[in-house]
């Protein structure tokens, strides 16, 4: 993770569509971006918010994300997913896709996870996020746990787009190999 080549990047939006591309995200110049839709990768493109966390949690949704997350080839790629999409991208590492790395992002289904990635793996939460997971959860299955103080679920819409925010400060050492959980 730590070439100073350029690193692809692999990213998952919410159930909202954001990011709706990836462009702003780590406006650094060695990243190669790739973004994806979860509405697309459920097959149900033209749902978005309620319906579409539904549709993910409720019915199949999660499953077809899964299945379709696990036909890319990600060897050379850090995952970053935001909110269900980081939880789309876990599963799909369980279920075989291969990636570098993973940064999850306000990913709260989360807690229901029981066991590491066999890759490297950051997890990040605002501190005022009702569902994110306890602390034992963070000690034991996440590689790097990163909580934000006096930040609400949706923190990354905001710090995600702000350059030096600390999110992105954060995300960028962590897929450059400098982990910033020490």
């Amino acid at each position: 993770m730590n070439d100073l080549r350029t690193q692809r990047l692999l990213i998952v939006g919410d159930i909202h569509g954001f990011p709706e591309t990836s462009v702003e995200l780590l406006g650094i110049g060695r990243f190669e971006h790739r973004a994806l839709q979860l509405a697309d990768l459920s097959g149900r493109p033209g749902l978005r918010g309620d319906e579409l966390h539904d549709q993910l949690f409720n019915e199949d949704g999660i499953l077809r994300a899964v299945r379709a997350l696990c036909e890319i080839d990600g060897r050379a790629c850090v995952g970053i997913g935001f909110s269900a999409g980081g939880t789309a991208l876990w599963q799909a590492v369980k279920a075989g896709l291969d990636l570098q790395a993973l940064i999850c992002v306000s990913s709260t289904r989360l807690r229901f996870e029981t066991s590491p990635l066999h890759i490297p793996t950051m997890v990040v939460w605002a501190e005022f996020d009702a569902h994110r997971p306890t602390e034992s959860w963070n000690d034991t299955v996440p590689g790097c746990c990163k909580t934000y103080t006096g930040k609400q679920h949706d923190f990354y819409r905001i710090d995600a787009l702000t350059p030096k925010s600390s999110l992105l400060t954060d995300v960028a050492a962590f897929v450059e190999g400098r982990a910033p959980c020490a």
